[in-house]
């Protein structure tokens, strides 16, 4: 179960989870309006169960009033995003259509709390969350908080909008204007100079160095330890979800293509042995990394090591899982490679209540639950035993914990596709 930590704040990433967002539209596709029955009612009487468990908090937390941006925390964009995603899901499982009815205001609340530029729009977006004094999330927009609150949702609900005639009549125009602001959106980024390609054929993003001041619009320096350095890779793996849902509406390959790039950057940085593979949580790669401004000279602002934070590396398993899916530098070696390093190297052996080591294999001392492993859920794709693992954590947990219900339909999603090495948005005919 991954958890993504705000300030202050912890949340399971799994119960969201951003692989099974792709996954969970996408999988059974466009055809699967035309049968007759949904996932629910072909799913057998114990998944029913799961779902309809779930289904009560779901629709109670979709009710919460809307939280206000400047008045919130950095945990304004994993609990708003929380809120949407399991309604798009529970949607795709069920098709009741009060799904996305709920779904629709939440996304549109969001929407107006966002900082619209007067001439420059590839700087709309949402800085002025309450950073409590601290400049490292002061005017700070982030590549994830704009995947997670924005791109994903409206991507999935647009993929869900086009293959149907009556929601296209209801919310067609909607989803459409959505889209193509999401588009440009995505590479505002670019425009930002927030993305390098590197001579070797790879790339990667780093944060911003400029803010657009809120009363006026006038692009100030970016006053943190932060700004120009690496993002690390698990921010990058959380945008793999949109690149991967806007490629499959649209198929543009200017997405595929930056997916290749990053993911050549990170996977050039494992370190392998006969026993697991291990990563940073970021590699230092552009000069705002390092105090004298220049590449490689001098000390590092921030560090380059395994975070503690296990949660991270679950994230990273979605990216390359959602690469894997659209044939993408990952071969089934490398995915055997980590389903060793999670269910042998990190597993500590109690199938009954799964616990995992962090990737290099420690253990921390302090026993906060943050900083354990984790099961790489996105890995069931691929593995019974993962499958296995995940219902044994859902059934310890007894659905108790917020947002157990989007763990709850992440397995249920997973569940209804069967355990394959197939890529699954590649057309059989190029696999």
């Amino acid at each position: 179960m991954t958890l993504f930590h705000a300030k202050g704040f912890t949340m399971h990433s799994t119960r969201f989870s951003l692989a099974a967002s792709a996954f969970l539209i996408g999988a059974v596709g466009a055809n699967s309006y035309a049968a007759d029955k949904t996932l629910y009612e072909q799913a057998p009487p114990e998944q029913k169960a799961l779902f309809d468990r779930a289904k009560p908090k779901i629709i109670a937390e979709a009710k919460e009033p809307g939280k206000i941006l400047g008045k919130t925390g950095e945990e304004y964009f994993w609990v708003m995003s929380a809120r949407m995603l399991p309604l798009l899901k529970a949607y795709r499982y069920t098709h009741d259509p009060e799904y996305l009815e709920l779904y629709v205001p939440i996304q549109e609340q969001i929407l107006s709390q966002r900082y619209i530029h007067p001439t420059k729009p590839e700087y709309n977006g949402w800085y002025e969350y309450d950073a409590k004094g601290d400049k490292m999330f002061q005017h700070v927009a982030l590549i994830d908080h704009d995947t997670i609150l924005y791109f994903v949702p409206v991507l999935m609900f647009v993929q869900e909008v086009r293959a149907d005639p009556a929601l296209k009549e209801k919310y067609g125009g909607k989803a459409e204007a959505w889209l193509k602001d999401v588009e440009a959106s995505i590479r505002a980024w670019d425009k930002r100079g927030c993305y390098q390609d590197f001579p070797d054929g790879s790339g990667w993003y780093h944060s911003m160095t400029v803010y657009p001041d809120p009363k006026t619009g006038e692009l100030k320096k970016l006053d943190s330890i932060g700004a120009g350095g690496t993002v690390p890779y698990n921010k990058v793996h959380a945008l793999f979800e949109a690149l991967t849902l806007a490629y499959r509406i649209t198929g543009d390959p200017w997405y595929t293509t930056r997916m290749e790039k990053c993911s050549k950057f990170f996977k050039k940085h494992w370190r392998e042995d006969d026993k697991h593979v291990e990563w940073n949580y970021r590699d230092h790669a552009f000069p705002g990394d390092y105090k004298s401004g220049v590449l490689g000279q001098g000390e590092a602002l921030t560090g380059a090591f395994v975070h503690p934070k296990g949660g991270y590396y679950q994230l990273d398993a979605e990216g390359i899982t959602n690469a894997y899916d659209l044939n993408i530098v990952y071969t089934k070696e490398d995915i055997e490679k980590l389903l060793k390093t999670n269910l042998e190297f990190m597993f500590t052996g109690d199938a009954t209540d799964p616990k995992f080591k962090k990737i290099d294999g420690t253990v921390d001392k302090s026993g906060k639950y943050n900083y354990i492993g984790r099961l790489w859920t996105a890995l069931a794709h691929f593995s019974p035993k993962t499958r296995e693992l995940w219902k044994a954590q859902i059934d310890k947990n007894g659905g108790k914990g917020w947002m157990s219900w989007g763990d709850e339909l992440d397995y249920l999603l997973e569940v209804s596709q069967p355990v394959s090495w197939d890529r699954r948005y590649v057309p059989a005919a190029s696999k």
